[in-house]
């Protein structure tokens, strides 16, 4: 599945709108530490075989490299790559090194190896799209430090473990999609902290046992996917609260 550069140029308008109007000097780190970590990048994630490269490695300011955002200090704001434009290889680590990083969108294209933990020093992050990748091993417990994070989508990859309850910290949290992994054990109750969190989607993994009641604690979740897992199960206890979210896997009650 491909997702059109239109649907990725919308987030790059409105995460350069956002980046814009949020001032500058949010983080470590300089417009030069920035270049030298895109730069890193581009070699790691085969940048001379990408669709679309340009002016990448150029002189010119980084907000013209394709696919960056820079806010008013010029500091890079977000780096969405739109789906299938080849990028391959793991993620190299150097990415945690973007401190100001609002927006990281990187779906649909051919990365493979684990999520590298250094990400979980961008304390600026909002947005975080790995969707439709061939990424593996566990889910990183730095995740949990995104202390910024909206929207965590890694759906749809290779990844296996245990979902680290270090997510549970993720207190701006809106949408935790991990639909379409090899996630294996409970649901950890921690989950149940997230006290923004609208969307929770848990669908198409390896997950057993009942969810637990901590997650009847989401007062604001409006959709709940826990489809194609092994056992996942609702205590009857909490079934006022299951059956008062809008879009949920009706009836999977425990027996």
């Amino acid at each position: 599945m491909r997702f059109s550069d239109a649907w990725a140029a919308v987030f790059l308008l409105a995460a350069v709108v956002l980046a814009g109007l949020a001032g500058c000097g949010l983080g470590g780190g300089s417009v030069e530490t920035d270049r030298e970590a895109l730069v890193v990048f581009y070699h790691a994630t085969g940048g001379p075989q990408w669709d679309n490269n340009e002016n990448w490695l150029s002189n010119k300011p980084l907000d013209e490299w394709y696919g960056v955002g820079t806010d008013n200090s010029g500091r890079v704001a977000l780096l969405v790559i739109p789906g299938g434009n080849n990028l391959s290889s793991p993620i190299p680590p150097e990415l945690g090194n973007l401190s100001n990083l609002r927006v990281l969108s990187l779906n649909a294209n051919q990365l493979i190896g684990a999520i590298p933990p250094e990400l979980g020093n961008l304390s600026n992050l909002e947005k975080l799209f790995l969707v439709f990748n061939q990424l593996t091993g566990p889910i990183p417990p730095e995740l949990g430090n995104l202390s910024s994070l909206e929207w965590l989508d890694i759906s749809y990859n290779q990844l296996t473990g245990a979902i680290p309850p270090e997510l549970g910290n993720l207190s701006n949290l809106r949408v935790l999609s991990l639909n379409g992994n090899q996630l294996i054990g409970a649901i950890p109750p921690e989950l149940g902290n997230l006290s923004n969190l609208e969307r929770l989607s848990l669908g198409d993994n390896q997950l057993a046992g009942p969810i637990p009641p901590e997650l009847s604690n989401l007062s604001n979740l409006v959709t709940l996917n826990l489809y194609r897992n092994d056992g996942v199960c609702v205590p009857r206890s909490i079934s006022d609260w299951y059956e008062g979210i809008k879009y949920n896997d009706g009836d999977i009650y425990c027996r």
